[in-house]
């Protein structure tokens, strides 16, 4: 009788399996618990197996952090880097959230892309280098590119190196081989351009807008240095407000009228 009630004990006393889902708190909520081996399936987001991380915690206690291509990791291969990593290594996770915090300069829920400065200033777009290259309304003015070359490739990077592609409200519309810069410019945008003309002493322009050496033309800027010389090389410019102040003598918002008093007159 003794030995009966010894195994009717023994049967319904928890197994080490099943204490062991107690001891994980039954997963939190956040996973279910296999029973025959005490362990937690943790939902995604919570330590899943499919889940990317630095630090799952066994009891799915602790969310983990989107997941990006590293920026900088150790190669398995010769051609294989850049895996994915939680952050992309450009950040810290916060297991409370499941947030990244990006470094300075970094940005994405994954920090999976560079921050453009001063998100552009206001005075531009943030672009990644890939749809730069591609612009065919961006100035200085270009034929569009590829990002990826001659061949159909891609490079791991193109879709996350970000810049700033200045706004312009200058007409756009130039000769055959001319160029035009964008009204605003700088890294951040953040710089303005003054008013552009041609010299009012010059007579015929010497260069063309690349430099080289133009057509003799008695029409004042047709090809010439009338394209991009700030406040036509009669004033100088502050570039904080896009404004000139002109030299003795000379007026206009690009300084290129002449008074008398340049003149001799």
């Amino acid at each position: 009788m003794r030995h009966l009630l010894l195994l009717l004990v023994l049967a319904f006393l928890p197994s080490s399996s099943a204490q062991g889902c107690g001891m994980l708190s039954n997963c939190n909520g956040h996973g279910t618990c296999t029973v025959s081996t005490g362990k937690c399936n943790c939902y995604e987001g919570w330590g899943a197996d499919t889940d990317i991380a630095y630090y799952k915690a066994p009891d799915c206690s602790k969310r983990v952090c989107p997941a990006g291509r590293a920026w900088g990791d150790v190669p398995t291969s010769a051609t294989s880097a850049h895996a994915l990593t939680e952050c992309s290594n450009r950040g810290t996770c916060d297991r409370s959230s499941g947030a990244c915090t990006c470094f300075p300069g970094f940005a994405g829920d994954a920090c999976q892309r560079m921050k453009c400065p001063n998100d552009c200033s206001g005075h531009g777009q943030c672009l990644n280098v890939q749809r730069m290259a591609s612009m065919t309304n961006a100035l200085p003015l270009s034929n569009a590119t590829t990002y990826q070359g001659y061949e159909t490739t891609h490079t791991w990077d193109e879709d996350m190196v970000y810049g700033c592609v200045c706004d312009s409200s200058w007409t756009v519309g130039l000769g055959t081989g001319e160029t035009q810069q964008s009204e605003w410019f700088g890294n951040d945008c953040s710089l303005r351009r003054c008013p552009t003309g041609d010299d009012p002493r010059t007579a015929a322009d010497e260069t063309n807008c690349g430099g080289k050496k133009a057509k003799y033309s008695t029409e004042k800027g047709k090809i010439g240095n009338k394209c991009h010389v700030d406040c036509s090389n009669r004033g100088t410019c502050d570039y904080r407000t896009g404004t000139c102040s002109c030299y003795m003598g000379y007026f206009g918002q690009a300084c290129n009228e002449m008074s008398a008093l340049a003149t001799g007159g």
